[in-house]
């Protein structure tokens, strides 16, 4: 018999409060609800306090009331409990918080904001990050004074993100050619720490394995895509590789050294 029930006790844990969750961020933009154990513990959080509420009376009815009768009302509480409930929640919360955005000097947003404060909105560094895009990657960070730092990005290089100081741990560091690609490894370097401020005017992303790296309209010749005197990751005066697919000693992603990890960096998703 309570074998019977314990899929049912497991939806009760989980179901509502992630529906509540799912309903209050609906129309907002930022971090997917991603499976880790914040949103677990969150929604467990949020289960239990819908249950508390509504968890009596559904118990008090549907025990009241026998035959049929008894598996509507089980039917119906089971409904309110996993979908009407996390619904009104989530509707009401979405009304709440546009209204603090509309009125953030009235009293009672303050109060509000007093105990619940504001939280940080996501970036568009928060979503490349999170999304993996630098993984195995090269990375040319530009300033507005026209500083340039390269590197690539891989293990053990690190992404750090909202609510932290954004930046980036690049484990290999470039030297960056005419074009502002990156070139070579500089051999002296253990990486290169770089902070993101505002004086960041872009990061500049190279995959030079993709298509992204090969003229439109023609095909790569080897798995490495093998670049003209314009663009690429092997200076202009060294001839590229053309019978096999082992490059010169001084193109960076076939070293071990050189080369950003397929296993990508670990992002910091604090």
């Amino acid at each position: 018999m309570l074998s019977d029930l314990l899929p049912v006790a497991v939806l009760l844990a989980i179901a509502p409060g992630y529906m509540t969750i799912y309903f209050a961020s609906h129309d907002r933009t930022g971090r997917p609800l991603e499976p880790d154990l914040r949103l677990v513990l969150q929604a467990l959080t949020i289960s239990a306090a819908i249950l508390a509420v509504l968890g009596p009376p559904a118990y008090a009815i549907t025990q009241s009331t026998k035959g049929e009768a008894q598996a509507v009302w089980a039917a119906f509480w089971l409904v309110a409990i996993v979908l009407v409930a996390p619904f009104a929640i989530g509707f009401a919360s979405r009304k709440v918080i546009r209204a603090l955005k509309e009125h953030p000097q009235h009293q009672a947003a303050k109060a509000f904001r007093f105990f619940v404060p504001t939280p940080i909105p996501p970036t568009l560094w928060d979503w490349a990050a999170l999304e993996q895009l630098f993984d195995g990657r090269f990375l040319v960070v530009e300033f507005t004074d026209g500083r340039k730092v390269a590197g690539s990005y891989g293990t053990p290089g690190i992404a750090m993100t909202s609510p932290d100081q954004h930046g980036v741990f690049l484990a290999v560091e470039f030297e960056i050619g005419q074009n502002g690609e990156p070139t070579t490894a500089v051999t002296a370097s253990a990486g290169v720490l770089v902070p993101l401020d505002r004086d960041v005017r872009a990061v500049r992303i190279f995959d030079f394995k993709t298509k992204g790296a090969t003229p439109m309209g023609k095909e790569a010749e080897t798995k490495i895509a093998v670049p003209d005197n314009t663009k690429g990751i092997i200076p202009a005066a060294q001839p590229a590789p053309t019978t096999t697919n082992t490059p010169p000693a001084s193109q960076p992603s076939q070293t071990p050294q050189q080369q950003p990890s397929q296993q990508g960096g670990k992002t910091d998703r604090r």
